[in-house]
């Protein structure tokens, strides 16, 4: 049976790392392993008449919730790579514990990214695309909001 499935060659510090595009149902399995993962809650907001130790408190709740955002968007990220960063016989699970304890957050960004374009799945869009749209982009979009008379 011939493989569809495309392999491609990503270079990294003077190294090969061979990444194979996803199937359709590993592209769905990594959104149902994505969608089961615990999402951490972020704190409540004080109010505006809060003391100063309040705020304190808010700040340092703030920050351990980035920081677990940051953890589950690493074991998010390197699962796709498991998927991707296929290993001879080793199993998924195996593969996806293997990358989390011997790749670099950076290392598994790349690749993430990397895996993820090569296999169709759509990225975000980088904060500084996103920040300030143009103003033809802002024009535009208000002409486009705006009903057009057929007749005019």
């Amino acid at each position: 049976m011939k493989t569809f499935l495309k392999k491609k060659s990503i270079p990294f510090e003077g190294d090969n790392i061979e990444i194979t595009q996803l199937s359709g149902l590993e592209r769905f399995d990594f959104l149902d392993y994505c969608s089961d993962l615990e999402k951490p809650t972020q704190p409540k907001q004080p109010a505006e008449d809060a003391t100063e130790q309040e705020f304190e408190q808010y700040y340092e709740a703030m920050e351990k919730c980035l920081k677990k955002w940051s953890r589950v968007n690493f074991i998010g990220q390197s699962r796709l790579v498991a998927y991707g960063y296929q290993i001879s016989d080793i199993e998924l699970e195996e593969r996806h514990q293997m990358v989390m304890s011997s790749m670099t957050p950076e290392l598994v960004k790349l690749l993430h990214d990397e895996i993820a374009v090569f296999s169709g799945i759509p990225l975000p869009k980088e904060a500084e695309e996103t920040s300030e749209p143009d103003h033809a982009d802002a024009e535009q979009s208000e002409e486009q909001l705006e009903p057009v008379d057929p007749k005019g």
